[in-house]
């Protein structure tokens, strides 16, 4: 009987420890004490070494350490011994994902699936559900319909979860839906007023759409229940970033550091923060900071340094950074497995290349490359487009930007204004011109569009036929010089060309014989550009 109590007393020690254990790992996740949390996890791995959970939150650990290769070891270990882990395979979509391995992620996570569901094909595994969301939005690359359905389901089986809460939150505010985000994080702030994890999060929601009074409402809010919460800190630099207050966003890294731990991959977050925020010569900054910390040559470092320094470099056309960029970026790729570049790598390759002279060649190779990893990217036409523009490809630069015109989500004036200028110039004119309406549709007050097709309307009627062209230099005459205040700031370029539309009208003019209408035109001409030569050599053939 001795004995029988004493196993009880044993096992309940160990149950009470491993309990223990795992509230610590937890918490140190929720703080971003990733060094911390791998720590605890391996222990408690080895304490229950078929314990899959522990498998899991271990691989996390790893991943957030930015050491993707031992998480995958981890993820497989876990599986080797707790097969029936939905976690696990959740965590090998997500690293597969990261890397831009969509098909292969799709298919850990429908093994996730498979585990998340009862004998009648019903979800029934709210954590597991919880892990496969959380893994589809994690990176770059996110699956955000499967992930908003599957956090819908995990509601479902449980409405007082503060887990899949705030997950559901993460999920609508990665689509940008703010006001069902809030929905979540406030059920969240309900079912456990005390803990600040969401008060923080909602921040999040106001940070980017820059509702900066509300957004410090809740970051108080998220203090006010604990004044050491690190994400909170975390979340307050991105508020100072989004106002460009780097001193006081540094100030509350520093803070954040203390509170998670110093690391290169805690100041790394920082960088990605900025990198997002489009400070990029603040990213670098501080790159280069956990560069100096990490002597690992660590992958993400490499890789995140050399999108900066394009970023950075392409802002004020800085040959030195775009050089220094495709080294890190030549330097990395060669070292790291075939499998292990992406997409994006391949895309920030041939953007570097298309800014150094030589190179264009090599970048349009790796920039449809980086196309036909992922179809989707149409973006990366634009890209291309301005390459064979550079190469005076005219044509192949017109139909590979309406390529992308035809597949993008949202056309701006400028997509239209660029779209008539590469029409333009492979003389497809007709379309032109109807690109160059499309901006005057939109801006009524844009002249240089009202200019462009003039121009293209003067090489659709080369005989004169039509008065279409001489009424669109008449308003660009008109829309460039009523404004005076305006027409002062860019006097040099809006004169050149104003002069230019004058010497269409004088030539039009010409061509019907109306001497007093073209010789007043030349002379408007001459006013606005004194050296424009065929308003001198006519006027003087005037005067013979």
């Amino acid at each position: 009987m001795k004995r029988l109590v004493l196993l009880l007393q044993i096992l309940i020690v160990s149950v009470s420890l491993k309990a223990q254990l795992l509230n610590d790992g937890l918490k140190a996740l929720d703080f971003e004490k990733y060094e911390s949390a791998r720590n605890i996890f391996t222990t408690l791995t080895q304490k229950d070494p078929a314990y899959g959970e522990a498998y899991y939150y271990l691989g996390q650990a790893y991943n957030n350490l930015f050491k993707a290769d031992s998480a995958f070891i981890i993820y497989n270990s876990g599986i080797a011994a707790a097969p029936k882990t939905p976690q696990l395979y959740a965590g090998l979509g997500e690293l597969l994902l990261e890397e831009e391995k969509t098909a292969e992620a799709q298919v850990q996570f429908d093994k996730a699936l498979a585990l998340c569901k009862d004998k009648y094909g019903d979800y029934n595994n709210a954590k597991g559900l919880v892990a496969i969301a959380s893994g589809m939005i994690a990176g770059e690359t996110k699956l955000l319909a499967q992930a908003s359905a599957l956090m819908e389901e995990a509601y479902k089986i449980t409405k007082d979860d503060y887990d899949v809460l705030t997950t559901a939150g993460d999920v609508y505010l990665e689509m940008a839906d703010g006001s069902k985000a809030a929905t979540f994080y406030n059920r969240a702030t309900v079912l456990d007023p005390n803990r600040p994890k969401a008060f923080a999060k909602i921040a999040l929601i106001w940070i980017r759409i820059k509702n900066l009074q509300v957004a410090k409402e809740a970051l108080d809010t998220a203090f006010s229940k604990d004044p050491n919460y690190a994400t909170a800190f975390k979340n307050q630099a991105e508020f100072y970033s989004v106002q460009r207050k780097f001193a006081l966003a540094k100030e509350s890294y520093k803070n954040y550091l203390k509170n998670s731990e110093v690391s290169s991959a805690n100041q790394m977050r920082f960088a990605i923060i900025l990198f997002r925020a489009k400070e990029y010569a603040e990213a670098l900054v501080n790159i280069e900071e956990a560069k100096n910390t990490d002597k690992t040559n660590n992958i993400y470092l490499n890789r995140l340094y050399a999108y900066a320094s394009y970023e950075a470099s392409n802002l004020k056309n800085d040959q030195e950074g775009f050089k220094k960029g495709l080294l890190a970026l030549e330097n990395l790729m060669s070292k790291i497995a075939a499998d292990k570049i992406t997409e994006t790598d391949f895309e920030y390759l041939g953007k570097l290349q298309s800014k150094i002279p030589g190179k264009d060649s090599l970048a349009l190779i790796n920039l449809n490359k980086a196309l036909s990893m992922n179809a989707v990217k149409t973006e990366i036409k634009i890209e291309i487009a301005k390459i064979y523009d550079k190469q005076k490809k005219y044509d192949l630069a017109a139909i590979t930007f309406e390529d992308y015109l035809n597949t993008a989500k949202k056309i701006t004036v400028t997509d239209n204004y660029n779209m008539g200028n590469y029409y333009s110039k492979a003389k497809m004119y007709e379309k032109a011109d109807t690109a160059f309406l499309k901006v005057n549709n939109a801006l009524p007050t844009y002249g240089d569009a009202w200019f462009q097709r003039a121009v293209v309307n003067a090489s659709i009627d080369s005989l004169w036929k039509k008065t279409t062209a001489k009424e669109l230099f008449e308003k660009y005459i008109e829309i460039s010089t009523t404004d005076t205040v305006k027409f002062n700031q860019f006097k040099a370029s809006l004169s050149k060309n104003i002069a230019l539309a004058y010497d269409y009208l004088g030539s039009y003019y010409y061509q019907k014989d109306m001497k007093p209408e073209y010789k007043a035109m030349y002379k408007k001409a001459l006013e606005y550009n004194p050296n424009n030569q065929n308003a001198i050599n006519v006027l003087k053939s005037i005067e013979k």
